[in-house]
């Protein structure tokens, strides 16, 4: 029998924490029944991975309930491998750098200047949460006033994606899906009628051209990059902040070693990842870390335990940014490797250095303490609840 655990329900002053509370139970053991999340919990790094490379035993079927139904990350066999083809295609590194300077850039540089006359903001909503709202509207068409309107809505979408075993918190995102589905379809029928002139339209020829649907697939587009490209990037770039504010001198070397910026963020996503988990369904019984697990199973796979493996991460609970990433998870791994995290790596980068550039006295406020969380303002992220800086 596994042993049972409550360790996603957490609460601390300290953004590392949760993840050394992981890494001392991943010494315990791989797997155990987590008593909050009502599934079993995979911890240890080497079993996670080998979890996701393995999409024949361990698929993405659980998602197939919910409001991702028919997405990409639904998708298995030749349907995903086409479709992943053509996301690859569109949200490499080389596409996505045409709009660095056109779009990312801009909506980047209205963020930061919106706070110059601020002596302290909160960056959580000022920066964290802005600036990636601005850059899914400019890139994908999706008008700025509704993503932030729907804001709670996508919340309670994204928690019945990460938590599909919860029948209460599944059927609270169909209803918060249905309340936006009109305007899903829409924009994609606009963009299948008429492809915009934005990274949006771009995908919606491709699907069209390589005859991989119509409205409905590009419906289920829209409803992706709305909740990846938004939502978690938010989250991801939060925590970016918190583990900059919180070491000063690392963010002094940034100024002065603005190339070491990309370093920085794959540091800050293991020091402080804010993507706690993601969850496969067990298709044949299977063995992992010693113990055995009947097909059917839902299983949560912790992302975090892995980046706190002394054996992998000397001194992992020391942030450095000259610290050589090896075989992190941040963005998951195997087939549905996040196809955005290009996208969110380039958001992070440009926003993160011209906020920099912009406040040469840019530090934590010392009269607000945030507190971190596994279920921070109701998301389905490991993060703060505010981020006070003083900007002068």
């Amino acid at each position: 029998m596994l042993p049972r655990k409550n360790l996603f329900s957490f609460t601390s002053k300290d953004p590392s924490a949760f993840a050394i509370h992981l890494a001392a139970a991943a010494r315990e053991h791989s797997v155990y029944f987590d008593e909050g999340l009502g599934v079993p919990v995979v911890l240890r790094g080497a079993d996670v991975a080998a979890v996701l490379r393995d999409s024949e035993t361990f698929s993405t079927r659980a998602y197939d309930t919910g409001i991702m139904k028919g997405t990409l990350v639904t998708l298995g066999g030749e349907s995903h491998t086409r479709m992943r083809r053509l996301f690859n295609a569109v949200l490499s590194p080389r596409v996505i750098s045409r709009y660095e300077e056109a779009t990312v850039t801009p909506v980047a540089r209205r963020v930061v200047e919106r706070l110059v006359r601020k002596e302290r903001a909160d960056l959580f909503d000022d920066f964290a949460m802005s600036m990636p709202m601005g850059v899914t509207s400019a890139l994908f068409g999706l008008p700025e006033e509704r993503i932030a309107e729907n804001d709670v809505l996508i919340r309670k979408m994204i928690r019945s994606v990460v938590m599909p075993q919860d029948p209460v918190v599944v059927a609270e995102g169909r209803s918060a899906h249905a309340a936006m589905e009109a305007q899903l379809r829409e924009i994609a029928e606009r963009e299948v009628a008429h492809p915009s002139d934005t990274l949006l339209g771009e995908i919606a020829r491709a699907i069209v051209a390589e005859g991989l649907g119509g409205v409905e697939a590009c419906e289920g587009v829209v409803l992706t990059l709305i909740l990846a490209s938004y939502e978690t990037t938010s989250w991801m770039l939060a925590n970016l902040l918190v583990a900059l504010l919180a070491h000063p001198d690392a963010m002094n070397q940034l100024r002065q070693q603005p190339s070491l910026l990309p370093q920085a963020i794959e540091e800050s996503t293991r020091w402080c990842n804010s993507a706690a988990g993601i969850v496969r369904f067990v298709e044949r019984e299977a063995t992992i870390g010693g113990e055995t697990l009947a097909a059917g199973t839902i299983l949560y796979l912790s992302l975090i335990a892995r980046h706190y493996d002394e054996e992998i991460y000397p001194r992992p609970e020391i942030f450095d940014i000259h610290r050589r990433p090896v075989g992190m998870l941040n963005f998951g791994g195997g087939p549905h490797y996040c196809v955005g995290a290009p996208l969110a790596r380039m958001e992070a980068r440009i926003g993160v250095s011209l906020l920099l550039e912009r406040f040469p006295a840019l530090r934590a406020d010392p009269t607000l303490q945030p507190t971190f969380s596994t279920a921070p303002r109701g998301a389905a992220a490991f993060g703060p609840d505010q981020i006070p800086a003083l900007l002068v």
